[in-house]
């Protein structure tokens, strides 16, 4: 691979060990933000309690992301992801678009440290139909599962049987199920709304 398409990650809970890229447990576990930096953000807007950050297409700096410590000088070390993202694919909100990030071989995540092995991919969607009246939303699990490993959101963010995930929009953009990724490494959920709802509610094979 060219070494222009080399990303140095920042680390984020969903990246775990599926997507394990140069420099994220560097950043994971050295230059975290003080508990009291984050409280501070307690009162603000639902987006602050959700620690989301990526909403626009802009790349927030390392330390401005509420994640790393600015204060403290080590952080200076870690590549900018306005560097290494730099020629990443954008989608038509100008977010960076992951998907064909991977597919055109910007990033190549790992299943170990050392990459001798392969990553399970599994290809198979589920719709969700308790959408209002929105479109049903299909989950792809093929470009998640080409990053991360199951354990990433089994059990912890979902529970693997249907029905036991009261998932909402909500909940979401608090944070919580789909919104531990989104809005802080994938697309935010109030953007692009047609990328989750995507499924035609009188959609043929659809029961």
């Amino acid at each position: 691979m060219d070494e222009g398409k080399l990303m140095i990650a920042r680390s984020q809970r969903c990246w775990g060990m599926g997507a394990i890229v140069q420099g994220a447990i560097l950043g994971a576990f050295l230059f975290l933000v003080p508990v009291a930096s984050q409280a501070a953000g307690e009162n603000g807007p639902v987006w602050t309690k959700g620690l989301h950050f990526q909403t626009e297409g802009e790349v927030v700096p390392i330390a401005e992301d509420g994640i790393h410590d600015p204060a403290n000088s080590a952080v200076k070390v870690l590549q900018e992801p306005i560097e290494s993202m730099k020629d990443f694919p954008r989608d038509k909100r100008g977010i960076i678009d992951w998907v064909k990030t991977l597919q055109e071989g910007y990033i190549e995540p790992r299943q170990s440290l050392t990459g001798e092995k392969t990553m399970y991919a599994a290809d198979f969607d589920i719709i969700f139909k308790n959408t209002g009246s929105m479109p049903f939303v299909r989950f792809p699990h093929l470009p998640h599962t080409q990053w991360l490993t199951c354990a990433n959101c089994h059990p912890a963010i979902f529970l693997p049987q249907k029905g036991s995930n009261p998932i909402t929009m909500s909940a979401i953009i608090q944070g919580k199920y789909c919104g531990v990724c989104h809005g802080k490494v994938a697309f935010p959920p109030t953007m692009n709304c047609g990328r989750c709802h995507s499924v035609a509610r009188d959609a043929p094979g659809i029961r």
